[in-house]
């Protein structure tokens, strides 16, 4: 039993590292040697807990997703009620963490596919599973948005969540270019003040 949970933790502390250097150094930029060094594991049980650096990524883009889910829970729930309100509560807690944090990161999703997603299917394929996810999430909220009134209906709920992601993953981009959180405010209040307003006809 003590085995079993010292090597659930060896496996948790390899991806947690990983998933660090990754934000800070890329997929390219991170080796084997980096990550083990960094966990304090021998370089040679790495193997024992993942195939290969391919499959070990798969792994850090499921924790990141799975904990940036978590994340988003806790922050919806605990915002106002309205789906309008709680969406953009959630968008501007995310922004307090860049801010917090320093910009250098932007999103590990984002990061990834610009660098990897033509190499490897199997990362792809991950990050498409991680992204839509998260989309019916926010599209869940556009929907209840849609009957109350408070966010527009004249567009579906899912094209509209597809536009917020792409908007929201350019400005997290363009947010690492300008070493600034303003690019991502900017899109937070034209998203909200805005695009998402019911149109007046």
């Amino acid at each position: 039993m003590e085995k079993t949970i010292k090597r659930a933790d060896t496996r948790i502390k390899l991806i947690e590292t990983g998933l660090t250097l990754f934000a800070q150094n890329g997929y390219n930029g991170t080796g084997i040697k980096e990550i083990v060094d960094g966990a304090n594991v021998p370089k040679g049980s790495f193997y024992n807990y993942f195939k290969s650096k391919e499959a070990f990524s798969v792994e850090i883009i499921r924790h990141y997703s799975q904990t940036l889910s978590d994340m988003w829970d806790e922050i919806l729930a605990s915002g106002p009620s309205d789906p309008h309100g709680a969406l953009r509560n959630g968008f501007e807690m995310i922004v307090a963490l860049h801010e917090r944090a320093g910009v250098k990161s932007g999103c590990l999703i984002g990061n990834l596919a610009a660098e990897i997603s033509e190499a490897s299917d199997l990362c792809r394929k991950e990050m498409l599973r991680s992204t839509s996810a998260w989309k019916d999430r926010v599209s869940s909220y556009i929907d209840q948005g849609q009957a109350d009134g408070s966010i527009r209906n004249d567009i579906s709920a899912r094209a509209l969540t597809e536009f917020i992601w792409n908007a929201w993953e350019g400005a997290l981009l363009n947010m690492k270019i300008a070493n600034s959180t303003d690019p991502i405010k900017e899109c937070i209040c034209l998203l909200f003040d805005f695009f998402l307003k019911p149109q007046k006809k």
